[in-house]
């Protein structure tokens, strides 16, 4: 009995031992954190102390001498070291991506348009750091499952943040506008788990699978699901950002991805067991600017960017291929056909997840504010405030995220020649660009931060 009691305490110490090297603030005194960010960690502490408590308790009890109870005692103290090393991935990297080492001018804005939506009131951003050159959004159903168990054991233990959204950023983009536009596709994952979209897709899906053509046993069935599944998300993330910040998330995605190098190559149709094409990704972005009226902007200009994604468009649907490692092509093909099935319905859900919320394009009234924010940024001036005929205008956040990517692609040599340069930087073009290119993004996110101040400025409607 006290060999059985000795072991328990030596463990409850350990795992006492691990939560506070998680939990216990460090640095934070001399760091400012989003709203969301604080209530995370508040929501770390809390559970930190409250499981402190109930180990001194779960150790001062004496073991049940049964065996198979002992045994349960055990398996406690190690379903709360489980969740604490699933809680231990998100706490130093938002810990570390505070308001100095995040785009929160950004991360705000976005964080207000996905609010307006139906159904996702309240919801939050909890941004960290990632050392991957990449973006991700952590699915909370399975941490949510393991907080509920959590709590059976420990009484009163906090719940977890129900409308918080867990997306990672790499460290290296912290200060950036342009690529952190990528955000808003993770968003899109959240949006599709908080909505509880799945239910509204699983009997196309199911429909589409099981019609015509052999029947499927319920492996097959569940392996093509599978695919199905994740390439439909996809495609819905990426409307749903373009939804949210119109073709500068298609331009980002370029950038960073870069799709330019890759566009020629035949494996641009290829889809994998979890994303689909870069050509039916860029097909549903197509569509998604069409119904949104920007093509009426972005047809009048000179950017690859913008007719790679025409290009693309245009690719064939019968060109898409996918092959699995361990499953026959026949099966692999069902799964395809029965995507581009479901695939027309997402632009269905997507306008009725938005609502008429969307960000659009209104031809020759916007196109007179995007020329402007443009002419303002060639003489280096932040366009937050927009002055004609001795009226002072304010540029629409969204519109004022796309005409400086464009301006950003496009325009930097206006930019540049209205500057003179000496004879070392005329001889290097590439630090030069890329001197200006970030001066650029600097005026754009300081004009974003200006516009969503109070202000007596009239909203640009002319």
């Amino acid at each position: 009995m006290l060999q059985q009691t000795s072991d328990l305490v030596r463990d409850a110490g350990s795992l006492r031992r691990l939560i506070r090297s998680i939990y216990l603030q460090r640095d934070d005194v001399d760091r400012n954190h989003r709203r969301a960010t604080i209530k995370f960690l508040a929501y770390i502490t809390d559970l930190g102390h409250r499981t402190e408590r109930y180990l001194e308790q779960f150790a001062s009890t004496p073991p049940d001498p049964d065996p198979t109870l002992a045994t349960m005692d055990r398996e406690k103290i190690a379903s709360l070291r489980t969740f604490w090393f699933d809680l231990h991935e998100f706490v130093q990297p938002s810990r570390g991506a505070d308001t100095l080492h995040t785009p929160e001018i950004l991360i705000s804005y976005l964080e207000e348009q996905l609010t307006a939506i139906p159904g996702l009131a309240n919801c939050e951003l909890l941004i960290s750091h990632t050392p991957e050159l990449n973006y991700l959004q952590s699915p909370r159903q399975q941490l949510r499952e393991r907080a509920e168990s959590y709590a059976a054991i420990v009484p009163g233990s906090p719940k977890f943040p129900a409308r918080m959204a867990l997306i990672a950023i790499p460290y290296s983009q912290d200060e950036n506008l342009f690529s952190n536009l990528i955000i808003c596709h993770e968003i899109g994952h959240f949006v599709f788990e908080q909505l509880g979209l799945e239910g509204r897709l699983r009997g196309r899906i199911e429909a589409a699978l099981r019609s015509p053509g052999t029947a499927l046993s319920s492996g097959d069935l569940s392996w093509c699901s599978q695919r199905v599944w994740a390439w439909v998300e996809e495609i819905f993330c990426d409307r749903f950002a373009i939804g949210l910040i119109g073709p500068a998330f298609s331009f980002s995605y370029i950038e960073m991805f870069d799709v330019l190098g890759v566009a020629d190559e035949d494996q641009i149709n290829d889809f994998s067991d979890t994303h689909p094409s870069d050509s039916c990704r860029f097909r549903e972005h197509y569509e998604q600017l069409q119904s949104a009226g920007w093509w009426s902007l972005l047809d009048q200009r000179t950017s690859t960017f913008s007719g790679l994604i025409r290009k693309l468009a245009g690719i064939p649907t019968n060109r898409y291929r996918y092959e699995s490692n361990d499953r026959p092509r026949k099966l692999a093909k069902r799964a395809l056909t029965a995507f581009g099935k479901v695939r027309p319905f997402v632009g269905k859900l997507i306008a009725n997840v938005f609502s008429g919320s969307q960000c659009r394009f209104h031809g020759d009234q916007d196109l007179g504010c995007v020329k402007e924010i443009e002419k303002y940024l060639s003489w280096g001036v932040v366009p937050a405030t927009i002055i004609r005929n001795r009226t002072s205008y304010q540029p629409n956040p969204a519109l004022l995220v796309n005409a400086g990517y464009l301006f950003y692609l496009e325009q930097i040599p206006a930019l540049e020649g209205r500057i003179r340069q000496s004879r070392q930087e005329q001889t290097r073009a590439v630090s030069r660009r890329q001197r200006w290119a970030q001066r650029v993004e600097q005026w754009t996110m300081k004009a974003l931060e200006d516009v969503r101040l109070p202000t007596k400025r009239i909203p640009w409607t002319t």
